[in-house]
């Protein structure tokens, strides 16, 4: 009876300080978002002429914003999907939630990979205020990564930039952006911000639809240290959310020495815009 009652208390003392944990987790995503959404403007200015736009970033605006749209002022999202390490390793179910500020490049994701019944890693990636950091734990409570730095910055800012499709105004009013065009389809934008400048090639369809985004400027942890990968991400299933046509589906990928390595696939859940709050 002693030996049943230890094992149930150890059992409950485990349960208790992983509810903890995870809520302490929650908690920290909370005030970033909050603090992230605090400091909305009234209104968003172009940061960039219109009429001097590449020909296919104008192509793909005339199609993602078919209505005049007034620039989006923080955006929010549900994604599922699923994520792996390697290219040997089995895919696990991936679910999340991504926060943008629009005003300038910052945002917060959180999400939870299910590795099985019992065992769960929750992810917390974010840039703002100049800076990006990656943390990710186990069950919630035990620190796997907790990456920080100049690679760690320019990494989360550029994910920002592959990002801006889920909401397009901001191709116009994102200050320190530029654009060039690379081809009849492709357009590079680069954008400054926080002292560093970071750069990608959109691949744009014959009817404005965004197909593709290219860079060489992201890093890749391997064997510990941070390595420049070319990286690229893929879009698909657009529908408009709210007068904007975005992609609803995505996939990222490596470009490694063995060959292209997907490691995410994501399907966009919910889009909600201008509602500064966490869910």
């Amino acid at each position: 009876m002693f030996v049943a009652f230890v094992f149930f208390f150890l059992v409950a003392a485990v349960a208790v300080y992983l509810l903890v944990q995870h809520q302490a987790f929650s908690s920290m995503v909370w005030r970033e978002v909050r603090a992230m959404a605090g400091d909305q403007p009234q209104a968003l200015q172009p940061a960039v002429d219109s009429t001097a736009l590449p020909e296919p970033l104008r192509r793909y605006l005339a199609w993602a914003l078919p209505d005049d749209r007034a620039p989006a002022m923080f955006v929010r999202l549900r994604h599922g999907g699923t994520f792996r390490r390697s290219a040997t390793e089995a895919w696990f179910p991936i679910r999340g939630e991504q926060y943008y500020d629009t005003a300038e490049p910052a945002f917060v994701w959180v999400a939870t990979m299910k590795l099985n019944t019992l065992l769960w890693v929750r992810g917390r990636d974010k840039y703002m205020d100049g800076h990006g950091h990656m943390l990710i734990k186990p069950l919630s409570a035990f620190t796997a990564v907790d990456a920080t730095g100049p690679e760690m910055d320019q990494s989360t800012l550029l994910r920002y930039l592959s990002e801006m499709p889920l909401f397009p105004t901001a191709f116009l009013t994102v200050p320190g952006i530029e654009y060039r065009a690379t081809g009849p389809d492709t357009f590079e934008a680069a954008v400054t911000h926080g002292g560093r400048t970071v750069r990608g090639r959109f691949t744009v369809a014959s009817d404005g639809a965004l197909l593709r985004f290219d860079t060489d400027d992201r890093y890749r942890e391997v064997n510990g240290k941070m390595i420049r990968t070319p990286w690229y991400g893929t879009y698909d299933d657009p529908s408009v959310f709210d007068g904007m046509r975005v992609p609803t589906s995505a996939a990222v990928s490596w470009e490694t020495p063995d060959g292209p390595l997907t490691y995410a696939r994501f399907t966009i859940e919910r889009l909600d815009y201008d509602l500064p709050q966490p869910f």
